[in-house]
């Protein structure tokens, strides 16, 4: 027997679309209390289900859904969707290996399977996902492409001049959503950043990438994958999500990216700042003013010049210029689009306000990202080294702040952490602010600041509230020691 009917149990067409047959989507599913399953929506919370829906049991990181299996069935669904026989109450059961990627199946043929509108570059990697997923976007468009992207610094569809506050992409709702509007508003291409939480739970499954991305691979979230092995085994999956004639772009500067590029059959695009790739770059002069280098593809080779002087900032470009290669974009083109970025919001930026010393604020999500960026500028700075970051952000990179300033002291020849938040007490604020007044008014001429955080000028537009007290602090420290030079008025004769 079928479960369901084409009208959704009396309902309008449905909130997600008229309806999909399992088995069209799940052609190797086995069936259990009937011959197939017509689903109209579809949730891995029982707690969201209604009546004609077909409930998930997924499996992730806090529960078990297979133990929500009564509740979604008291609430009415049509069917089940599980990995093993559970108790069904006389509601058809749908078994399948894995209920994550059957999901993701589901979910984005419910939305009319967007991403076969669009090409999708995939980008992934320990650090500088963001950051390569945005230049790849403007080498796209440099070359007259309407691109869009998602990525945690916010999602832009063709319609939109500003980005939109993100949403977790691993959500398939959000995924598929995202996507059908993407190619609603004329997007050919979709940038996508693309998460080991995402890799995790199949949010690929089903989707046909023409291009894939790794910028590298480090140490992190072992709190989700359990040890570094299973991390790297999570990223790889990305592999398994292009086209048959999609492109691997990888960074070879990380030997865990070359031995990948050697056992992947398919097409590669290698980059490499010193190893011989595909891609590579040449400095020509880097300095805490920006960096030049040569880009150079094959038999082609053009200048290039930014603002944003790290190391890691010239490998991001390279893996976003191999992706423009790989969608078959001219160097020339690829060269203007990257200086065209010139930098990404929300990452390493430059705070000039005519002060003598360096400045920038960097957005980091990881220690191994904020580990790459020190290590450059200590590299570039002739004098002192110093970095400031408010407590939130000092944590978030590596558990108690404590251990960030300890461990920045690699780097920096001083490391100040500020709470997120001035104290109330007037003779702590004071004490907070005096130590920035010292710390600040002993840099000259060579020196570098780095302020972890979020900018306090060009806040977070998705969060006007948050916390941001170093770079606070910091701005209006420099804004009073280098007040603006106002023109000369000149008086009219009377």
């Amino acid at each position: 027997m079928e479960c369901g009917d084409e009208t959704g149990h009396g309902r309008k067409r449905g909130r997600q679309g008229r309806g999909i047959r399992l088995s069209s989507v799940l052609p190797d599913a086995r069936f259990v209390a009937c011959d197939d399953v017509l689903a109209t929506g579809c949730h891995d919370k029982a707690s969201r289900c209604r009546p004609g829906d077909l409930f998930v049991a997924r499996l992730s990181e806090d529960e078990d859904g297979h133990e929500a299996v009564a509740e979604a069935v008291a609430r009415g669904v049509s069917g089940i969707l599980a990995e093993r026989m559970v108790p069904s109450f006389g509601v058809p059961l749908c078994l399948v290996p894995d209920t994550a990627a059957a999901m993701t199946l589901v979910v984005h043929a419910l939305h009319g399977r967007p991403a076969e509108r669009l090409e999708i570059v995939a980008v992934t990697g320990t650090s500088g996902k963001t950051t390569t997923a945005w230049l790849a976007a403007s080498v796209l468009a440099e070359a007259g492409l309407r691109v869009g992207v998602l990525s945690d610094l916010g999602f832009l569809d063709g319609d939109a001049e500003t980005a939109v506050r993100p949403e977790p992409l691993d959500d398939p709702h959000v995924f598929a959503g995202w996507l059908g509007r993407l190619a609603a508003t004329g997007c050919s291409h979709a940038v996508v950043e693309v998460s080991s939480r995402m890799l995790a739970r199949e949010s690929l499954a089903g989707i046909d990438c023409g291009v894939a991305a790794i910028t590298n691979l480090g140490r992190a979230h072992l709190d989700l994958h359990g040890s570094e092995q299973a991390y790297h085994a999570v990223k790889a999956r990305i592999v398994s999500s292009l086209a048959a004639d999609g492109g691997l772009v990888l960074n070879l500067d990380d030997p865990r990216l070359a031995a990948l590029a050697a056992k992947h059959a398919g097409r590669v695009i290698g980059t490499g700042l010193k190893t011989p790739a595909d891609f590579m770059a040449t400095p020509v002069e880097r300095s805490l003013d920006g960096q030049t280098f040569l880009l150079r593809s094959g038999e082609g080779m053009m200048p290039l010049a930014v603002s944003t002087p790290v190391a890691s900032f010239a490998r991001n470009a390279l893996v976003a210029g191999a992706i423009g290669s790989a969608c078959g974009i001219e160097l020339s083109q690829i060269a203007r689009g990257l200086e065209a970025a010139a930098s990404v919001a929300g990452r390493l930026e430059r705070i000039d306000r005519g002060q003598e010393f360096a400045a920038f604020h960097d957005g980091p999500t990881s220690g191994h990202q904020i580990a790459s960026t020190l290590a450059s500028l200590r590299h570039l700075t002739p004098g002192r080294l110093v970095a400031v970051a408010d407590e939130s952000n000092a944590a978030a990179l590596g558990g108690e702040w404590r251990r960030f300033a300890s461990r920045a002291m690699r780097w920096c020849d001083e490391a100040v952490v500020v709470p997120s938040r001035l104290p109330t007490a007037a003779a702590t604020s004071s004490r907070f602010i005096s130590r920035i007044d010292r710390l600040l008014s002993g840099l000259s001429r060579g020196d570098c600041l780095l302020v972890v955080g979020s900018p306090a000028v060009a806040p977070d537009p998705f969060d006007p509230s948050g916390e941001r007290m170093a770079a606070t602090l910091v701005e209006g420290w420099i804004q009073m020691a280098c007040p603006p030079a106002w023109p000369a008025v000149r008086r009219r004769a009377a």
